[in-house]
This record gives C-alpha cells, sequence and structure tokens, in this order.
C-alpha cells in the first residue's frame, strides 16, 4: 500500500500543479484524480467547522459534496458539484435548532440512488431525518435513535453491512455518550435490526465510524489514546479486531477510508493519519473533518470539540479570536464570537462567574463635558467575572468578531441568552490570548 506522501506524488502528476495538504480554514479542500482545489464554505464560522460527505447522488457516476453547518448557524444542508458551484441546499430541522448538524449519504432504500441523512450534534436530540437527493423528507418526520432526552449529540455511519441491495445506517452517540451501537436497515421507515455496546457500558469517550467491506470500523472519541474496532455484522455481532493508537491531540474528529488506507484527523491538531501503514502528514489546518467516495479525498474544518480540562462547566474567552467557548466535562458545548475591550481594557487570567444579575446600569462619567462619557442604560444578562467587567448583551453594535468595549466581553442577545440560562455561579472563566 501506498504512504500518504507517495498518494500526494501520485496525485501531482496527474493534475496541474503540485496539490498538498494546506488548507484554508475557510474551505472544503478537494484532492482527486482529476481535481485539486479549494471551496470557499457558504456561511461560514469557522470554529463550527462543517460536517462533510461525498457521494453520487444523480447516479451518473460523478459524486456531489455535501455537508452541513456547524453551531450557530441554521441547520442548513448544502449540495455542490465538485468545482464548487451550488446544486442546492434545504433545511434539515427548524432554523433556530443552532447546535450544528451531522451529515452522511448513502443508498439506504435500495432504490440505486443515494439518501441524505442528518443527526443533530451536542445538544441536540437523537432525531434522525432522511432526506432524498432532492432534499425531499422521505421520513413521515424522522425517528429518534435514542430516548428523546438524550442531548449527547450523534455521529453516523452507513454502508452495506450484510451483502444486502441496500445499506444499513449505523448511529453512534458522540462523546459524553455510552457506546451503544444501533443498527437501522430501511423498509419504507427506519427499522432497528441490531443493537451492542462496542466499548464497556460506563464508557462516555462516544464513538465516530465508517463502514467499509461490508465491516463495521469504531474508534472512541473523547482521548488521546483511541482504540480502534473492526466488526462484522451478520447473525451476531463479531468483533474482528482491535487496536489502540497514539494521536498527538486530544479527541478524534473522523475517520474514512481512502483507497482502503484508513485515515483518522484529530479534533484539537494539525495531523492527519493514515493508521493503515502508520503514517502522518501535517496539515494547515486544526480540527479536520474528512470524507471520501474512494475516488476523492476532502478535507473541511472542523469542531473545537474537547478541553483537556473536565470542569463540569467551563467558560473560556480567547481575546486573540474574539470568540467564546462553553465546556460541559471537557465537551464543547457552544461556542461564539465576542467583542473584548479596547487597547488591552480586558483583565487576562482566571477568573469565575461571581454574580449572575438579571439587570445592569452601564454608564460612567468621566467629568462634565468629556467625550468619553456613556450611559448606555440597563442591560439584561449580566455575569460578572471581575469588579465592574461582565459577559453581558450589548444591543448597541453588530460587529461581534473585533474589540469594541471598554473591557466587558459583549456577546449577542441569542448568545448571551443561552449563555445566561447555562452558567452558574463560581464555574470557572478564563480570559486568554
Amino acid at each position: 500500500m501506498k504512504r500518504l506522501f507517495l498518494l500526494l506524488v501520485f496525485l501531482s502528476l496527474l493534475v496541474p500543479g503540485s496539490p498538498t495538504f494546506a488548507y484554508h480554514q475557510d474551505s472544503i479542500r478537494i484532492e482527486s484524480l482529476d481535481t485539486s482545489i479549494s471551496i470557499p464554505v457558504l456561511g461560514k464560522n469557522v470554529t463550527s467547522g462543517v460536517s462533510l460527505t461525498v457521494a453520487d447522488l444523480g447516479n451518473d457516476g460523478t459524486s456531489e459534496i455535501i455537508y452541513g453547518n456547524g453551531m450557530g448557524l441554521e441547520p442548513r444542508v448544502f449540495v455542490l458539484r465538485k468545482d464548487g458551484s451550488q446544486i442546492g441546499s434545504f433545511l434539515a430541522y427548524d432554523p433556530s435548532l443552532g447546535v450544528g448538524i451531522n451529515v452522511l449519504a448513502c443508498d439506504l432504500t435500495g432504490d440505486g440512488y443515494n439518501e441524505i441523512i442528518v443527526a443533530p450534534q451536542r445538544g441536540g436530540g437523537p432525531h434522525i431525518r432522511v432526506f432524498d437527493r432532492f432534499g425531499t423528507a422521505i421520513d413521515g418526520g424522522g425517528f429518534f435513535a435514542y430516548d428523546s432526552s438524550m442531548r449527547e449529540g450523534i455521529n453516523l455511519a452507513c454502508g452495506d453491512l450484510v451483502g444486502d441491495a441496500h445499506a444499513e445506517l449505523v448511529t453512534l452517540p458522540a462523546a459524553g455518550g455510552g457506546p451503544h451501537v444501533r443498527i437501522w436497515s430501511w423498509n419504507e421507515t427506519a427499522e432497528l435490526v441490531e443493537n451492542f455496546f462496542a466499548f464497556n457500558e460506563d464508557d462516555r469517550s462516544g464513538l465516530v465510524g465508517t463502514v467499509h467491506d461490508k465491516k463495521l470500523f469504531l474508534a472512541q472519541q473523547h482521548t488521546s489514546t483511541p482504540t480502534i474496532k473492526e466488526f462484522v455484522i451478520h447473525s451476531s455481532v463479531t468483533t474482528q479486531s482491535e487496536e489502540i493508537f497514539s494521536i498527538d491531540g486530544l479527541g478524534v474528529a473522523a475517520i474514512i477510508f481512502y483507497q482502503d488506507n484508513l485515515f483518522l484527523s484529530t479534533s484539537s491538531s494539525s495531523t492527519l493519519y493514515n493508521l493503515t501503514d502508520d503514517s502522518t502528514q501535517p496539515l494547515s489546518i486544526e480540527d479536520a473533518t474528512l470524507a471520501s467516495d474512494d475516488k476523492t479525498f476532502l478535507i473541511a474544518p472542523g469542531r473545537k470539540l474537547f478541553s483537556p480540562e473536565t470542569d463540569a462547566q467551563r467558560i473560556e474567552v480567547d481575546i486573540s479570536e474574539q470568540r467564546l467557548y462553553a465546556y460541559e466535562n471537557g465537551i464543547l458545548r457552544n461556542s461564539f464570537l465576542i467583542s473584548s475591550g479596547l487597547n488591552s481594557a480586558t483583565p487576562l487570567g482566571n477568573h469565575t462567574v461571581l454574580a449572575k444579575i438579571p439587570l445592569v446600569h452601564y454608564a460612567w462619567n468621566y467629568g462634565e463635558g468629556n467625550p468619553n462619557n456613556y450611559d448606555l442604560g440597563w442591560i439584561p444578562y449580566n455575569l460578572r467575572i471581575y469588579p465592574h467587567i461582565y459577559i453581558h448583551y450589548a444591543p448597541w453594535h453588530n460587529n461581534f468578531g473585533h474589540k469594541m468595549s471598554h473591557g466587558c466581553v459583549n456577546v449577542g442577545l441569542s448568545n448571551i441568552q443561552w449563555l445566561y440560562g447555562w452558567a452558574q455561579e463560581k464555574i470557572p472563566v478564563i480570559v486568554k490570548e
């Protein structure tokens, strides 16, 4: 089998220029025998990333690129040609969902055409939706793969596991959920056909997976030493192999097969692993998600899923990114743009939520006639993190992502409503750059 760098040399002989794994944070990178381009991500939100898949939707021998929005954006699925032009898009859930979606495509119904399957990421329920290649729902409103109260998010895998005329859908709890694998077959609706625990029932690292050559490959997600297992699904579930790998990041973003090689990307480093021949390739993009139809290899921005700290709740404000991260038990729960203080006015360091205050009157008088005087009125949703410094709603601007304030952390309405309801007093707040 070719090592990854040999594959890249082979590709460079077939396309103009020399393709390399160098990516922009706001683009999908395509490497194939006839294509080597970057496609800007529509409706981009860098930290939210996108969920990515590639499949032939028209049954014409040419694959399309399908991707779903990440957290903070409407749950929209986009279908693109390989040149980046948009074929169409559709909403998979109510526009207000806001948690991000995972997408996959395979011939679930056995009609010879690939369907598009969608599941919510962390924060959403286990509500699976199935759409035809035109974006029309065929699932009668969808189905719940697990108890409706589950909010850890669902990862997906799909492919022919038993050698019949159609693919099976595999639902996998993401980090924070148990290793409970469920396999579904389509008969006018999804029917549960297999049900097992891939690891110890108490394992909460979550699962990512892929189907290849009628076998199911699963990897633990929230760990730096993931175990990858290979399963055969016939009359009973059989483990074919099991191996532990060490990675240079905390967490697995995706595993895929490309030309019979198993690749892994992490959620916190810039390394792509070829696990089949034990080679790695550095990338210029972190938190990468992967997709392949064995003819085309795609990489796009993924999500920064995990923190090395495991507080029950933790807020991190990155001044250099102008972005807030909210973590639960070390797993990313939400992230959005903010506006911190001009002239380094926001104090760096380790703070806590000292108080949750429903209304604060933001005003300051430097002296009569001083142009720096201000009175912003009574503002709702305030988390005090330092004397006279708050994370709070800022209705007077919409320029989040840029420094704007006198020292507080400005947040948009929907994000501060969520954060104010979520955050408890005394939780850590780390402000860094």
